[in-house]
């Protein structure tokens, strides 16, 4: 086989190696692709304190912990400042007790507090 057709095969073969590359940014990206806009208690934060904090035993009605199932609850948190320290700082350890919350989520938060912690 001559020289010039056995670099042709290697090329043919080299070069789905290096055609089309696809990532999605947000996955490489993660906190960069945060939407912090238009934060609503009940289209963004209800569904976090459900899926994070609202759970058996815990920010529940009856739970050991300060009840955060509803708007008046968890807005009540948030102005005493506990939202702010367990959720956000840390303060004195993150909550919810399966660890640190996303950081989107907490932008999210904070965003939602800033703006007024509405109940929208």
């Amino acid at each position: 086989m001559p020289r010039i057709h056995r670099i042709a095969v290697l090329l043919l073969f080299l070069l789905p190696l290096v055609g089309c590359y696809y990532d999605k940014e947000e996955v490489l990206y993660p906190n960069s692709f945060c939407n912090t806009t238009n934060v609503t208690w009940s289209g963004t934060i209800q569904p976090l304190v459900v899926s994070r904090c609202a759970s058996p035993g815990c920010h529940v009605p009856g739970g050991q912990s300060p009840d955060l199932s509803t708007y008046t609850a968890f807005k009540a948190q948030v102005d005493l400042g506990r939202v702010q320290a367990r959720a956000i700082q840390g303060n004195p350890s993150f909550m919810p007790a399966s660890g640190k919350l996303p950081n989107c989520n907490i932008q999210q938060l904070q965003a939602w507090i800033d703006a007024g912690a509405l109940n929208n």
